[in-house]
């Protein structure tokens, strides 16, 4: 147990650490029902159990608790010499990747380190236990917002020194499935932001702005051209990388963080989250026959409106894309591309004829409602 404490105490100070302070906020969990095999002939051992994850998008730490059962078998045929025996686990785990990222469509990678206690194969009293330490890492599938299902692998190492009980430690890969619930994360917990404290979030970097600014609602000639000028304003930050929560060319964007920031250089204000943009500016019917250059293009993936980009004209778009690692150009007519076009569920106008149309926000307030979540497109071909 002396080993769990230190574990989960150093846990919790490198989340803190290892986390941007704007992302803090987005703290998020989750509770999980798992099964899991370990076999090292002769010792085989199956259990099931609970988990409980608590964290940042991209660091977390769960603690986990299983029964099983455990069967030791010889070469031999003698059926006395076989043995099952009820058995135990339990441990905690620090775990690095985007398992509370806000869940949506596709699949999502994560490593882990842990410490934990087991019994051992035939344990002559219950609480006989083995310490130990292990690594691995899984896959996780989002089915929505709440629900995802999961599978991983773990290499368990002795954390001690080996006595009579850690003869019958079980040495081979332990695999484990499990379905998880999900809370938190990019849920709306967040402070109202109003038009007065700007939509950005107080944590997040300032982009820098022109000094003449254009408030909406607006008609006037400051605002001529700002459609046609934001696509090749946009083209300098091709390469940026990808940044969840990211509103930055210095540490780099996510899909909305990016439109905003681009279209601010060219004096048009914009909500943080595409799901706020979707009400920006007038509608427009999501295809290139009536798309125009400068337009938003919202996607959805898992139930939701979750990523946006800027149409560029001819069926390309130019958007910072996770799964495209930051700022680049896609095409709809791609393999990629069609990734896309298939979760388009929408375009927005929110400049052009010398006005900008924003102001669908005009004088009210609105919340934020939690960062973007990573897309879930097919990689780029190489």
């Amino acid at each position: 147990m002396h080993h769990l404490r230190r574990l989960i105490g150093l846990s919790g100070v490198l989340s803190y650490l290892a986390t941007p302070a704007g992302l803090l906020a987005q703290v998020g969990g989750g509770v999980g029902l798992y099964g899991s095999l370990e076999n090292s002939d002769p010792i085989t051992r199956t259990l099931g159990g609970l988990s409980l994850s608590v964290g940042t998008p991209y660091v977390t730490i769960r603690g986990n608790g299983a029964l099983g059962m455990s069967t030791l078998g010889t070469p031999t045929t003698a059926p006395s010499q076989n043995a099952s025996d009820i058995v135990w686990a339990t441990g905690a785990d620090l775990i690095l990747g985007p398992v509370n990222a806000g869940l949506g469509e596709g699949f999502m990678p994560y490593s882990f380190v842990g410490l934990g206690l087991e019994s051992s194969a035939q344990p002559v009293q219950f609480t006989d236990a083995i310490r130990t330490w292990s690594y691995g890492g899984g896959l996780q599938l989002g089915l929505g917002h709440i629900l995802s299902v999961s599978g991983e692998a773990r290499w368990r190492r002795l954390a001690a020194p080996a006595t009579f009980v850690d003869s019958q430690f079980v040495r081979g890969i332990e695999y484990r499935v499990g379905i998880g619930f999900h809370f938190g994360g990019s849920r709306s917990r967040n402070p109202v932001y109003t038009r007065r404290t700007s939509s950005i979030p107080p944590s997040a970097p300032r982009p820098s702005r022109p000094t003449t600014r254009t408030t909406w609602p607006v008609s006037t000639s400051s605002a001529g051209g700002a459609a046609r000028r934001v696509v090749p304003a946009a083209e300098q930050y091709i390469g940026v990388p990808y940044r969840y929560g990211g509103s930055s060319p210095r540490t780099g964007f996510d899909c909305s963080g990016f439109v905003q920031y681009v279209y601010g250089t060219q004096g048009v204000d914009l909500p943080r989250t595409s799901r706020q943009m979707a009400g920006a500016g007038i509608a427009v019917t999501p295809s290139t026959q009536s798309m125009a250059v400068g337009d938003l293009m919202l996607f959805q993936q898992g139930g939701r409106i979750s990523h946006v980009a800027i149409y560029a004209g001819n069926g390309r778009f130019i958007h910072s894309s996770s799964s495209g690692h930051g700022v680049r150009y896609d095409d709809l007519g791609t393999r990629r591309g069609r990734w896309f076009a298939d979760h388009l569920v929408a375009a927005r106008r929110v400049a052009g004829d010398g006005r900008i149309l924003v102001s669908a926000f005009a004088g009210g307030t609105f919340a934020f409602d939690g960062f973007d979540p990573p897309d879930s497109a097919p990689p780029p071909s190489r």
